[in-house]
């Protein structure tokens, strides 16, 4: 054999074990499965990917609503305490006094007393249970 043949033949080796290999990995089952797994796989992770992007602004819309409604209450608040003394004189606004004893005197005659114990049913049936005589 000569040189030239020997590396023709290697070289025409190499090329066939390449095109095989190819031929292969398209044509059988398990490569075809393969991609089609790797290809779910990789429409599965964009598909969390744009869940998570979708929650993240959800929580961060949903935070932004709460701070202004934060804003608005304080804003109402602090309107209210301005303008209450308008309509309220401070002469005649009611107090609570919880040191005095004329609270006890209030207790004492707000007392409720029952003569007998409330019953916890009727005297005349409800009919809930009573039977269809119709059903038949």
């Amino acid at each position: 054999m000569d040189k030239d043949m020997l590396t023709y033949l290697v070289i025409g080796l190499i090329i066939g074990f390449i095109i095989g290999s190819i031929f292969i990995s398209v044509i059988s089952p398990k490569a075809r499965k393969y991609a089609k797994v790797k290809q779910e796989l990789d429409q599965t992770k964009d598909e969390l990917i744009a869940q998570k992007q979708m929650i993240a602004k959800h929580f961060s819309h949903s935070a932004e609503i709460l701070d202004n409604m934060a804003k608005e209450f304080r804003r109402l608040y602090q309107h209210m305490a301005e303008n209450s003394n308008q309509f309220m004189d401070r002469e005649n606004v009611p107090t609570l006094d919880f040191d005095s004893d004329s609270n006890e005197n209030l207790v004492e005659k707000k007392e409720i007393t029952f003569d007998k114990q409330p019953r916890d049913y009727s005297d005349n049936p409800s009919g809930l249970f009573k039977a269809d005589e119709n059903k038949s």
